[in-house]
């Protein structure tokens, strides 16, 4: 039971990460109307890193480094490349969220104070010991899960069956030069995830990332689908921030009470832990050559990266 309890929370921190700031990023911004495809193609993307990265970081950092000077010097050039990547990765959710949130949220808010508030938090979350990041991601995880499935149900009666025809499937060679940029943004991130897999997870990590994952693409496709079918491919496909907007047009009650409320935690959750993540992947790379310097990382690169916020 242990095990599988073990199991579900790796699942859930998979599933959250992968959605991460992915809606408020891709594959919206292509600006063509093959949103379907494009979102399948970084389904395929998001995949690969579970089933290809994940046991070369496995034995890369698993293996104990030894006496050997070059194998040292590699592991630790590798360490301060994927750690600075792990931090541009926690800086891009922070940022994608808070200019999200500056933007449609709360219009008026303090940026410098939004960013604050984020970065706190998940510099604190970062610091949570792996059984306390676990507890945490399976909390969020379930809150995830049911804000867009109530938000998908409740917004059947928005949807228009004319948006499901054959313009939902066509083919468009083009997208194919969309590919590098896509992947970039749902590829590239997910080595971070991979990664802090191979840095916690004993043995037996393989089927939790990759289950979690598949769930993760399984939560983006129904935000994927919602939007598509509230507003068609073209127009979602010109939207800065579709589901945000389909969610908007919901509302229950005779007083018209707005449910986009529950996407915005969900937006939240899946963003805060991706940064949390990333700043913990960070501080256990450089804790491997020192260990108390390691300590203080997260909060030093919250520090470095609210500074940053000001000239931004």
């Amino acid at each position: 039971m242990k095990k599988q309890a073990a199991g579900l929370h790796k699942v859930a921190l998979a599933a959250l990460f992968t959605v991460g700031n992915a809606l408020l990023r891709y594959p919206w911004r292509q600006g063509d109307t093959n949103v379907l495809f494009l979102f399948l193609l970084s389904v395929v993307g998001a995949l690969l890193p579970a089933f290809l990265l994940y046991p070369v970081f496995r034995r890369i950092w698993r293996r104990p480094i030894g006496k050997s000077k070059l194998r040292l010097f590699g592991v630790a050039a590798l360490s301060v490349l994927f750690a600075a990547y792990a931090v541009y990765c926690a800086w891009r959710s922070c940022a994608d969220y808070v200019t999200f949130s500056v933007e449609l949220v709360l219009p008026r808010g303090n940026r410098f104070l939004l960013t604050a508030l984020f970065l706190g938090c998940a510099v604190g979350l970062s610091r949570l010991s792996d059984k306390a990041m676990d507890s945490f991601s399976l909390l969020a995880f379930v809150g995830v899960v049911i804000c867009a499935v109530f938000l998908f149900v409740v917004g059947i009666p928005h949807f228009q069956s004319s948006h499901l025809g054959t313009d939902l499937l066509v083919w468009d060679a083009a997208v194919l030069e969309s590919v590098p940029s896509l992947w970039k943004e749902s590829l590239l991130p997910l080595t971070v995830l991979s990664l802090y897999f191979a840095l916690t997870v004993p043995r037996g990590g393989e089927r939790a990332l990759a289950l979690g994952t598949g769930i993760g693409c399984v939560i983006l496709f129904l935000c994927v689908l919602q939007a598509i079918l509230t507003f068609g491919t073209a127009y979602t496909a010109q939207l800065t921030y579709p589901y945000s907007y389909a969610t908007r047009i919901l509302s229950v009650g005779q007083y018209f009470f707005r449910l986009e409320g529950f996407s915005y935690l969900l937006d939240y959750a899946a963003c805060l832990l991706r940064c949390a993540i990333s700043l913990a992947v960070a501080k256990r790379l450089l804790g491997r050559f020192s260990p108390h310097a390691a300590k203080g990382l997260p909060l030093c690169v919250g520090v470095v990266l609210l500074a940053c916020s000001i000239f931004l």
